[in-house]
Formats: structure tokens, C-alpha cells, sequence
């Protein structure tokens, strides 16, 4: 659930979830204890197990080295079973966990390929992409950019986003395969050294995967170097101090698990916002043992991730329970999605489901 986990697109997302799904039907491969099977079957009892598919994640990383995951297990009877994969979508989708990490704008494609009806139930990381250009650049927002080339490492994702944008403020149309602009996708790590040398205008970027060039003032970030939420807060939110929308990373379910398995399912969030807790008070501490996790490659590296995470941007979020206020702040942005045409009309807003703090 960290940087690395959004490196692949949604195309190879959907290639890699029909290949699990064709393996489980050719192997006869049992799935999970509380999995379901269509969109009305009825879940299994988890038995205090809960099977969970996220990328390599330097919170639970901690959690796990300080014994912290380990005594709340023992105290609460309920044990989490991870699984380590950059295509969680895919495991997910096969039947192969109870809950996944995701990006909210990600959830009615989950339950189109599943044809199963899911729930978000926690939050964890908000969206912290920015939009830069080359240092002699003199475009000062995305509408100057019509007809750029822009760099980006998904045609999907944080992509979506800043299409949202460039819908809103300029009516153009930010998108792979025509549109307005020239969208090039690559590798997040790749994507600043494409600006620097002048093979892309613009590029949008995360700035841990990003941090020789913006260290160095070879690109510089538009919007005072304001990412996706901030920007969301700013100009689309009922509350502007909330930083937390949209989500990149939300803790989804299928809806009949959740009902099904309230403890666990509470327990998860419970363990997971303890953790947030561990970030707010260690945070340093927590990118010096899991730099990679940071695409901190050295002291000065890490030093530059610390100093944007304490006076930029935090992408963590101080809790992980969701209340209503916050459950409609999100779900306005499918209606800005719609809006751009990123999501049609008829698709139905994500199932939200508050669990209560315990």
C-alpha cells in the first residue's frame, strides 16, 4: 500500500485478475476461508482469520518489528493473514483474500470484474501526485499545457485525476488515445528524467519516485507543489481542511464479508489505525529502517522524503475509521468523475460501511 503499489495500469490489472480467475477454474484451487462466490452468495463465517492481499508497506512493516501486530492479535483472538503482491486487484479478484487495498476510484471496476458487490470500510493513503514541469517551462497550470506531452505512470490512477481537473478548469480532455494532450505512460521512476531531458512537458509524478530531479530544480512542481487531495480539498470539498480525498489506498471488502464478519472486519481497521497512530509518532524512524519503501536510495534522499512529508504533504492519514462527513466528501468525487466522463452515468456511487471505533 505504499509508492510501489500503484505501478501497474489497469490493463495489465485486468490481464493479470483473468489469468488468476482462469487458474482457479483450471487448478480447482480452493479460495479463502470467508470467500463468496456471485454477486448474492452468501459469505462464510471467518473464524477469526482474516486473509488480506497488499503490497510490501512500511507501517505494517513496523508493526510487525515492534510486536505490535503480534500482542494485538493475541488480545483480540483474531489473526491477519498477508499476502505480498504488486497485483492485489488480481489475487483479489480470484478469490484468494477477504480484503484488498485499493484506490476508491478503483471500486466499480472491482466490482465489474468480480461481479461482486463490495464496501469500503477503512482508509489509509490519500492521493500525493503532482503535476511538474522542466525548470525553463513558463506553463503556470495544466490548461496551458493543450497539446503537451505529459508523462505519466498509468493511463488510469492519479491520471483520472488530474483529467478531472483539466475537465473542470479548461473543458479539455486529459486521456490515452487522443484527447487534448500527448499522454505518454511509464515507469513512476522513469517519468522526471523524461522532463529533465525534454523528452515529455510535463509529467505526473509522485515525489518520492521523483526526488533527484525536484531536489535539484531540474522539474518544478505547478500549484505550489499541491497534490490531488490538496487541491481537492481546496476546490472541491465541503471541508477544506480534510487532505484526505481522493483516497489511493482503501481498505475493500466484499459488502456480504463485512456484514458477515463485523469483529474482523473491526479488528482490521482497529490494527490498521493503530498504525497510523505508530506513523504519526515515528515517522522518521519508520523511513529510516524501510527507505525503499520511499525510493530513498540515500541519507540525502531521506532527508528530502522527511522534509516534504513535515512541510508539504502528508499522504497518511490520522485515522482510519471513516464517519459520514467524510464518506460524502468522497463519494462527490464519482460525481466529478461522471462529470468528466470517466465513469458513466448509470454506474452506481461505491457501498461505504462505518464501522464503529472501538
Amino acid at each position: 500500500m505504499n509508492a510501489s503499489r500503484i505501478l501497474r495500469s489497469n490493463s495489465r490489472r485486468l490481464i493479470a485478475t483473468s489469468a488468476v480467475l482462469a487458474l482457479a477454474a483450471a487448478s480447482g484451487c480452493g479460495a479463502r476461508p470467508g470467500a463468496t462466490s456471485g454477486e448474492n452468495a452468501e459469505a462464510k463465517d471467518a473464524n477469526g482469520v482474516v486473509n488480506m492481499v497488499m503490497a510490501p508497506d512500511p507501517v505494517w512493516k513496523w508493526m510487525e518489528s515492534q510486536g505490535i501486530k503480534q500482542e494485538m492479535e493475541e488480545a483480540a483472538n483474531i489473526q491477519i493473514l498477508t499476502s505480498s503482491s504488486w497485483d492485489e486487484f488480481g489475487v483479489y479478484a480470484g478469490g484468494h483474500a477477504d480484503v484488498v487495498s485499493a484506490a476508491s476510484y478503483e471500486v466499480p471496476e472491482l466490482e465489474k470484474q468480480t461481479g461482486e458487490k463490495t464496501t469500503i470500510f477503512g482508509k489509509f493513503n490519500s492521493d500525493r501526485s503532482i503535476l511538474a514541469v522542466g525548470k525553463d517551462s513558463t506553463a503556470k497550470d495544466i490548461c496551458e499545457l493543450k497539446g503537451k506531452k505529459i508523462v505519466t505512470h498509468s493511463a488510469v490512477s492519479i491520471t483520472i485525476m488530474w483529467g478531472v481537473f483539466a475537465k473542470k478548469w479548461c473543458n479539455l480532455d486529459l486521456r490515452a488515445g487522443g484527447g487534448d494532450y500527448e499522454l505518454v505512460v511509464t515507469d513512476p521512476q522513469n517519468a522526471a528524467g523524461l522532463i529533465q531531458r525534454g523528452d515529455a512537458d510535463a509529467g505526473l509524478l509522485l515525489p518520492d519516485f521523483s526526488i533527484p530531479q525536484l531536489s535539484s530544480g531540474a522539474i518544478k512542481p505547478l500549484y505550489d507543489s499541491k497534490s490531488v487531495s490538496q487541491i481537492y480539498a481546496e476546490q472541491f470539498s465541503d471541508d477544506k481542511t480534510e487532505l484526505t480525498h481522493p483516497q489511493n489506498n482503501v481498505f475493500v471488502a466484499r459488502k456480504a464479508w463485512v456484514d458477515k464478519n463485523p469483529e474482523e472486519a473491526a479488528f482490521l481497521i482497529k490494527i490498521w489505525d493503530r498504525g497510523v497512530q505508530e506513523w504519526a509518532k515515528n515517522r522518521d524512524k519508520i523511513i529510516e529502517a524501510y527507505p525503499e519503501d520511499f525510493a530513498a536510495e540515500s541519507d540525502k534522499d531521506k532527508a528530502f522524503i522527511r522534509d516534504w512529508l513535515a512541510n508539504k504533504y502528508d499522504w497518511f492519514v490520522e485515522s482510519t475509521y471513516l464517519d459520514q462527513a467524510w464518506v460524502d466528501s468522497e463519494t462527490k468525487l464519482f460525481n466529478l468523475m461522471k462529470e468528466a466522463g470517466y465513469v458513466a452515468s448509470d454506474v452506481p456511487d461505491p457501498n461505504f460501511t462505518i464501522l464503529p471505533k472501538s
